[in-house]
């Protein structure tokens, strides 16, 4: 971890110029020793360059102390229920925040943090400030969890229509039963949304997990694009068998043969 990271530049500055005055005060005083000279004054140099070196010095120390809080915030399996340490959370993550700017990597870990506390929409909006400007892909890794808990949000609601059927099968039906009305589709704002976070999910070019290939065959569903919603329950599947996946999706993919 570089001295530097998480300081402003003001901070970065303040740590330099204390450093060099440090360094020059004490040459100063050596000097001044072998020549028996009165070093008071190079004392207060001393002074002043500790000062100049501590604030910055406190505040990497803090932001040493964030990151490690960090990395807890996001092993959390899930938000806390607790009013109080999600507040601590959010303070956390809202100073690293800050401090993240020419981060990007630092920001899509604060991204995630925002996720595992369960505040979806600050993890989405900062999720797509860094994807703005095409990251690496370690990167954009750390932000799949991010699309993917997005993802199941906003498809959380959106009806699942059923596959059409045959048209014998389709007639026999209706002579036999009366079918019941259509799911209503998805509206087009959610399908627009939809389709945007899929979009970014699956360009982020890194291998996803199970739950992330599950949520974009929902997606696709939703969509419209069977084919793309098979392909990705055949690829949740491979990578976890026992991935759930709701049947529904499976009927509109056209999967439910599968075991």
């Amino acid at each position: 971890m570089n001295i530097f990271d998480g300081l402003y530049g003001y901070e970065k500055l303040m740590l330099l110029c204390g450093f060099i005055l440090f360094v020059f005060a004490l040459a100063a005083i050596t000097v001044m020793i072998v020549q028996r000279r009165d070093f008071k004054m190079a004392m207060g140099l001393i002074v002043f360059a500790i000062v100049l070196m501590g604030f910055p010095g406190i505040q990497a120390v803090k932001f040493s102390q964030d990151t490690v809080e960090l990395d807890r915030i996001r092993a959390q399996p899930q938000a806390p229920a607790d009013p109080a340490q999600k507040q601590q959370a959010e303070r956390t993550l809202a100073s690293l925040e800050q401090r993240a700017a020419d981060n990007p990597q630092l920001q899509a870990q604060v991204s995630d943090g925002y996720r595992a506390i369960g505040e979806l929409d600050q993890a989405y909006r900062l999720a797509q400030s860094v994807l703005h400007e095409k990251p690496s892909a370690q990167v954009q890794a750390t932000l799949v969890p991010v699309l993917t808990a997005k993802l199941n949000q906003v498809q959380a609601g959106a009806p699942i229509a059923e596959p059409a059927m045959p048209a014998a099968a389709a007639s026999s039906a209706m002579a036999s039963t009366t079918t019941p009305p259509a799911a209503p589709a998805a509206t087009a704002t959610q399908q627009r949304e939809i389709a945007d976070i899929a979009s970014q999910l699956q360009g982020t070019g890194t291998p996803l997990p199970a739950a992330s290939h599950a949520a974009l065959a929902k997606a696709y569903v939703v969509l419209g694009q069977p084919q793309k919603a098979q392909a990705n329950v055949e690829a949740a599947r491979r990578i976890d068998p026992n991935v759930k996946i709701n049947a529904a999706v499976l009927r509109a993919a056209r999967t439910d043969g599968h075991p």
